[in-house]
């Protein structure tokens, strides 16, 4: 019996072909052309920061963008000395993990509370359950 040329086939089974070639030379020539647009700077592994958004002419915009700012920091600051407790951690630990996250929250209503254009400005939250909630249709009042 002659021996199977593809050890990586069944034994008994009809033996199978080696993979293509040029596949791997395809996925070659693409990474290469990705490459070489990357070094002349044709392209970019990521999308363009959107612009930063306008300021809202409204000195209290501002004002409310810096006390949810500063409620961010003290809520930064209450997390970190409640981490410090490794019983507390261990014990709470989602609940830690939630300071996180209302941080994240304040600051982005903090920055649509600041920007001109609010409905742009919910446009680029990344935290896409926030955006959600920020964007959800009105109810419809019982009596209509």
């Amino acid at each position: 019996m002659a021996s199977n040329p593809y050890p990586y086939a069944a034994a008994g089974a009809a033996p199978m072909a080696p993979p293509v070639a040029s596949h791997q030379q395809l996925v070659d020539q693409v990474q290469a052309q990705i490459r070489a647009d990357l070094a002349a700077g044709r392209r970019s592994l990521f999308k363009a920061p959107p612009g930063k958004p306008e300021k809202s002419p409204e000195v209290l915009d501002g004002r409310i963008e810096e006390e949810l700012q500063l409620v961010s920091r003290q809520l930064g600051q209450l997390g970190d000395v409640l981490a410090d407790d490794p019983i507390l951690l261990m014990h709470h630990t989602p609940q830690l993990q939630s300071i996180d996250l209302m941080q994240q929250v304040l600051g982005h209503l903090g920055r649509i509370v600041a920007s001109a254009d609010k409905a742009a400005a919910v446009d680029r939250t990344t935290l896409t359950e926030l955006k959600v909630r920020l964007q959800r249709k009105a109810l419809r009042a019982i009596a209509d």
